[in-house]
Formats: structure tokens, C-alpha cells, sequence
């Protein structure tokens, strides 16, 4: 009985694990082939994960910018794409590989395995409205999940109540939402958020708060766009005394940093009215759910 057992759980662990690998491109293996000698020319292992985000963000610099990327059918998820990159795929891969407790080749699974944590809620893959669309409910799961601290208001920030409604809406932008069901779905999710108080920090007061705002930290960036709660994501990069925003840009087609510190960059955006500021809540190598 306990070899039929341990027969079972290697063939469950097998399939695990090539269901997991399938999704992996020969160029994506290439990429984390790549990333794990960087990781230890930097010796990431020894950092805490608040340390290691900035400078994975870095190896990132100069990537693609591509979005939709994880439009595909269910059966090809978890989408794994290390080349092409958008705002949120930004941040999520590096988050993922920050979250690893060792940097070598066999954690490639545990790195995907991250990546469905910090994409969908309750990192289970279950239809289109499993995947965390807004990102105010994706940092208030992550929040639940304790991989995230929002520290919007203790940086500063003031009442936030978005009205997101964009997706249900627009309905016709988002092929899965033919299904009344998942559109139904959705808009049960909409209301959620919108009966929640979230805090974010105008961006006209960002110089008050900057000196709150710490080096890797991830910048949500709310929008005036009806329906919508932010348009954006980076991390935040010091330099020479000021915070930058590290991210990858739809308008320089790449993974870059801000030519102009945050505030500055930012108002020159009229849609892009503040930031929600989040913190990973992981400071320990090996501490998956402790926090600060």
C-alpha cells in the first residue's frame, strides 16, 4: 500500500511538474537560464525581498513592451513570457522570481508556481475572472494573501473610493465576457471594489510623501479614466535622492526607467491623478507569509 502511494505521488508531482514546464518556452528558459547566473552575481539569496526588487526589476531594463500576452486559451495557462512585458507582467515576474527562496534552475516550478499566486485570486486558475483585472482588488488579495503591505496610508495618502465598472461596460472589449455568466461574475467582483475604502496619494502632494516611499516599493498609478481605478504600475527606484519609476512603458515600447522623478513624470499625464504605494510583505529569505 505505501509503494502504491508513493507511486501515486510521483506520478501527481510528474504531471505537476509538466504541466508546469509545457508552458515554458525554450526563449523563456533561456531568459531565467540568464536570470539565475545574475541572481547570484548578486548574491539575491542573501537579500531581503524588499532589497532584491529593485535590482531584478534591473534585469529586466530594455525588455519589450507587448500587452494582451496573456490573452490565450485556458489550456495554455499560466502564461510565461519573460521577453515580451506589460505594466502588470512586469510586475508580477518580478515579484515571482523576488518571492523564490533560492536562485537556480530547479525553481523554475516554484517560480511559476508564483506567478499563479500573484495572478489570480486565491492562486487557482478557474475561468477568465479568476485572473485579478483590477489592480486595486489584485493589491487588496495581495494584502489578504500577506504578500503585499498597502502602505498608501501611512504614506500620506487620503480616501480612495474608485468606481470601476470599466470591464462590464465594455464588455465587447473583452471576448470571454460573451459568457453571461462571467459577465455577471464580473460585475459582482466591480461592486465589491467599489463598496471598499482604499487610500491613494494625489499627485500634487508627492513630494509630502516621497520620503515614505522606499527604494522597490510597487507604485499603483490611479487614473481619471471613467470606470477605471489606475492605468499603470512600476516600482519605485531611488536615485541621487529622488524616486523614479521603474516599469515598462507603452510609450518607450520597453521596460525603462522614468527620464523625470515620479512626480514629475506623472504630471505630465493628465489622466494619472495619484498612487497607491504597496510593500512587499516578505522580508526574510525562506519567510513566505511573514510579515514586516
Amino acid at each position: 500500500m505505501v509503494r502504491i502511494l508513493l507511486i501515486l505521488h510521483l506520478i501527481f508531482l510528474g504531471n505537476s511538474f509538466m504541466c508546469h514546464a509545457v508552458n515554458i518556452s525554450h526563449a523563456d528558459r533561456k531568459v531565467l537560464s540568464a536570470f539565475w547566473s545574475y541572481a547570484n552575481r548578486h548574491r539575491l539569496a542573501e537579500l531581503t525581498v524588499n532589497r532584491r526588487i529593485p535590482v531584478i526589476a534591473r534585469f529586466f531594463l530594455g525588455t519589450p513592451y507587448q500587452r494582451n500576452t496573456l490573452n490565450v486559451a485556458k489550456e495554455n495557462l499560466p502564461v510565461i513570457n519573460l521577453r515580451e512585458l506589460d505594466c502588470v507582467t512586469f510586475v508580477e515576474n518580478v515579484l515571482a522570481l523576488a518571492l523564490l527562496e533560492k536562485y537556480e534552475s530547479r525553481m523554475q516550478t516554484a517560480f511559476v508556481e508564483n506567478i499563479v499566486k500573484l495572478r489570480y485570486r486565491n492562486g487557482e486558475i478557474v475561468d477568465y475572472i479568476s485572473r485579478l483585472h483590477y489592480s486595486s482588488d489584485w493589491l487588496f488579495e495581495m494584502q489578504k494573501a500577506r504578500f503585499l503591505t498597502d502602505i498608501t496610508q501611512f504614506a500620506g495618502g487620503t480616501p480612495y473610493h474608485p468606481e470601476v465598472c470599466f470591464m462590464s461596460e465594455h464588455a465587447d472589449r473583452y471576448p470571454p465576457l460573451k459568457d453571461k455568466k462571467l459577465l455577471d461574475g464580473i460585475k459582482k467582483i466591480e461592486t465589491e471594489i467599489n463598496g471598499r475604502t482604499y487610500y491613494y496619494i494625489p499627485k500634487e502632494k508627492l513630494s509630502e510623501s516621497c520620503n515614505r516611499i522606499k527604494n522597490g516599493d510597487i507604485i499603483l498609478i490611479t487614473t481619471t479614466i471613467k470606470g477605471l481605478d489606475t492605468s499603470h504600475l512600476g516600482f519605485a527606484l531611488e536615485q541621487d535622492g529622488e524616486i523614479y519609476l521603474l516599469h515598462a512603458s507603452s510609450q518607450g515600447k520597453k521596460v525603462m526607467i522614468s527620464p523625470r522623478p515620479l512626480q514629475e513624470y506623472m504630471q505630465g499625464i493628465s489622466s494619472q491623478s495619484g498612487i497607491m504605494v504597496a510593500r512587499a510583505a516578505k522580508t526574510l529569505p525562506g519567510s513566505v507569509i511573514e510579515g514586516e
